[in-house]
């Protein structure tokens, strides 16, 4: 294509009739600005995400004949008072006191979440709360890459066996228990942290709230047990909850 020469005598655009760029030129260079501002528009409003953001920079980095270790600080791995500490604080920070605790068992410190924030009943949606607690977890406690530790994920449910058309795929609350487990353990995954470090399992309705390690272990929790801890409502939901165990060193 050759350049266009503008027929105008006084075309100031054109320098008044000289040849210069193609016409379609300036339409091009138009679009091509409008996009750019598209982008810079998208990328203002996005949210990076820092696991995804480190794991990205350690895998560049190795890509480039460097070392992990010297491309990128990682702050020290916290002991389990510092992460008994950060729960704490994550509680009070979202507001979740009676809806969720903080505890210690031979595995761990555990976070308990009850149902009310967790699950509906029969369900394995995630709610939305618990999609929160979880982001905020990842961001203090689990973004650090060189932190290998186990983090054991615990689905529980009451019981009421599932009913309906939930039965014909949870047959029984040890389905409906390792679902929510493996639900949770699939968003952890999905926002970053290493599935290596993960693992889920299921309790069914047979560690209800309040019961501990050493009566789950040792048989004193029984149906009857059970069901005085799943009277009423409240008290189901509560035992709708997922645990998360994070492991000693």
């Amino acid at each position: 294509m050759g350049k266009y020469k503008c027929k105008c005598e006084d075309c100031s655009t054109h320098g008044g009739g000289e040849e210069g760029l193609p016409i379609w030129m300036q339409t091009f260079a138009d679009m091509m600005t409008l996009l750019f501002a598209f982008f810079v528009l998208l990328y203002s409003m996005s949210s990076p995400d820092p696991v995804k953001y480190a794991a990205f920079a350690n895998s560049q980095a190795t890509k480039l004949g460097g070392s992990t270790d010297q491309k990128m600080e990682h702050e020290p791995l916290k002991d389990q008072s510092q992460i008994k500490q950060e729960l704490e604080k994550l509680i009070e920070e979202m507001d979740l006191e009676g809806k969720a605790k903080v505890s210690q068992d031979p595995r761990g410190v555990a976070l308990e979440l009850d149902g009310e924030i967790c699950f509906g009943s029969g369900s394995v949606n995630l709610k939305e709360d618990l999609k929160n607690a979880l982001n905020n977890a990842i961001t203090n406690l689990m973004s650090n890459p060189d932190d290998l530790r186990s983090i054991l994920i615990e689905g529980h449910t009451d019981n009421i066996s599932p009913l309906g058309s939930i039965a014909k795929k949870y047959p029984t609350n040890w389905e409906l228990s390792s679902a929510r487990a493996a639900n949770v353990v699939n968003y952890l995954i999905y926002k970053g942290v290493m599935s290596g470090r993960l693992t889920a399992s299921g309790y069914a309705d047979r560690w209800p709230t309040g019961a501990t390690w050493s009566e789950v272990r040792s048989g004193t929790v029984d149906d009857n047990y059970i069901s005085s801890m799943n009277d009423g409502k409240e008290q189901q939901a509560k035992n709708r909850r997922i645990k998360i165990i994070f492991g000693v060193k």
